[in-house]
C-alpha cells in the first residue's frame, strides 16, 4: 500500500467515525426527527479539515518522464 492510498483510507475512516459520532450524539440528545442532517455536517467537516492528508510531496526530480537516481551519481 501506497502514501496516497494508506492517506485515502485514514480520511476514510476519520470521515465514517465523524458520522458515527453524529449519530451517537442525535441519539444521545433524543433529536432523531433530523434524520441524517447532523451527522452529514460533522462528516463534511472531518471531510473538509483532512483535505491535507492528500499526497505527500515527494523530492524526486523527472528528468524525460523517467525519474533521477541521485544516489548513482555520487562517489
Amino acid at each position: 500500500m501506497d502514501a496516497r492510498e494508506r492517506a485515502a483510507l485514514i480520511r476514510l475512516v476519520i470521515v465514517a467515525a465523524a458520522w458515527a459520532l453524529g449519530e451517537a450524539i442525535e441519539w444521545q440528545l433524543g433529536a432523531t426527527a433530523l434524520g441524517p442532517l447532523f451527522p452529514a455536517i460533522l462528516a463534511a467537516a472531518a471531510y473538509v479539515a483532512t483535505r491535507d492528508l492528500g499526497w505527500p510531496a515527494s523530492d524526486t526530480t523527472y528528468y524525460r518522464g523517467r525519474p533521477i537516481d541521485r544516489g548513482r551519481w555520487r562517489r
